[in-house]
């Protein structure tokens, strides 16, 4: 190798160990760079949380804003109206007036439901609002098993925390609040209660109580009340002073004068004809007399027009004792579908029932009797008419007699 080509080979090793160098020192620079970068979004990354709401808390916001578009509910009015118990004393039969008090309830109470005792079970008959609709009908439970429900079939209130109570959390969830309970008597024995939810300012106990205790007393005297509306609920009448009465017109015409004529020199006026008699009517000759007119005069004997005989009119106290018994009839009835709605839809399926409620049947109709005079039971059947219209639903050949 001579001199020249050595020097180009040292300048090409001092090359690629620059190069190598450089290489090195970029990649070392580039390693720090990671490491700074990398670092970097770690702090980043840790400054802004991964949960927004930690960094900007809007759920207060959200539940603040949702209240104020919430519409305020309406505030409830202050004691029991007259137009309340006019809805009340206006349902005609049992079934009627308790749907009646579940309805006007609902300004003072959440849900509410009646429950029916019978033989040592309770059982929910009907039900409005909240958690309570849905689910009344099927609420079966057994008296002992509950505290609340042991102190109302003894006739005395009970304002218990739905928790408290084993029934009560298995009808209501744990978490229903305060529930009272109200019992409801039927000449003198408690065959239910009304079951009222609380919910917060709208609760109103004593109202409840007092509206129950209403609707009881119209179920007591149903039977006794004429057509609704009672006298005392009806809107009174303002009575004016009745105005003189006006002389009656008079249409009589004055006697006209008589028209004075002279009749000129030399015409005669006769004599103004005589006014003819009115004909007199001759006696009608007796049998075998002799014809003494020399006109023959037929006689006929027109038989006079006898006016249609009136339909028998019936006493007012009668009409009363009528409608006391049809009224009597639709309560005895009503009770027995109120406590036997579920026997009722079966019987009705299968045709058959007076012999699922014959003793239901058998007891009421005897109260009937005893009740309703033997002369007004004669003249109609109150009660068989009440057994088919409530009972059977209209379809006589339901009940299976």
């Amino acid at each position: 190798m001579d001199e020249r080509e050595g020097v180009l080979a040292e300048l090409e090793a001092l090359r690629g160990r620059a190069v190598d160098d450089l290489k090195s020192k970029l990649a070392a620079a580039a390693s720090q760079m990671r490491d700074v970068v990398t670092r970097a979004v770690a702090e980043i990354e840790g400054a802004v949380p991964a949960e927004h709401e930690r960094w900007l808390p809007l759920a207060q916001v959200r539940e603040r804003l949702a209240t104020l578009a919430r519409p305020a509910a309406p505030a409830a009015p202050a004691g029991i109206g007259l137009e309340t118990i006019r809805r009340l004393d206006a349902g005609r039969a049992q079934s009627e007036v308790l749907q009646e008090l579940l309805e006007q309830l609902g300004p003072w109470c959440g849900g509410r439901a009646i429950v029916v005792f019978r033989e040592g079970q309770v059982a929910g008959w009907s039900g409005l609002g909240p958690v309570v609709a849905e689910s009344v009908r099927s609420w079966r439970g057994v008296i002992a098993d509950s505290p609340a429900f042991s102190h109302a079939s003894s006739g005395a209130p009970v304002l218990v925390a739905a928790a408290a109570d084993p029934v009560l959390t298995r009808w209501l969830g744990s978490d229903a609040g305060d529930v009272l309970i109200v019992p409801m008597t039927v000449r003198g024995n408690v065959v239910g209660a009304l079951v009222a939810l609380g919910q917060g300012a709208e609760f109103d106990g004593p109202t409840v109580q007092a509206l129950t205790f209403l609707a009881m007393l119209l179920l007591e005297t149903l039977a006794q009340r004429a057509a609704a509306p009672a006298a005392a609920l009806r809107d009174p009448e303002r009575i004016a002073a009745a105005p003189a009465p006006a002389a009656a017109p008079s249409f009589q015409m004055p006697e006209p004068s008589p028209l004075a004529v002279t009749p000129p020199a030399g015409v005669r006026v006769p004599p103004p004809a005589p006014r003819p008699e009115p004909p007199v009517a001759e006696p009608t000759a007796a049998a075998g007399a002799p014809d003494t007119g020399a006109a023959d005069t037929i006689h006929i004997k027109v038989p006079p027009v006898m006016p249609a005989p009136a339909p028998p009119v019936r006493p007012a106290e009668e009409d009363k004792r009528y409608e006391e018994a049809r009224r009597f009839a639709r309560l005895l009835v009503s009770e027995i579908r109120l406590y036997n709605e579920a026997t009722v839809q079966e019987g009705k399926l299968t045709r058959d029932l007076y012999r699922r409620l014959k003793d239901d049947i058998d007891k009421s109709r005897e109260m009937y009797e005893h009740r309703v005079p033997a002369e007004v039971r004669a003249a109609t059947d109150f009660f068989n008419d009440e057994l088919v219209r409530i009972l059977a639903d209209g379809d006589r050949a339901a009940l299976g007699i």
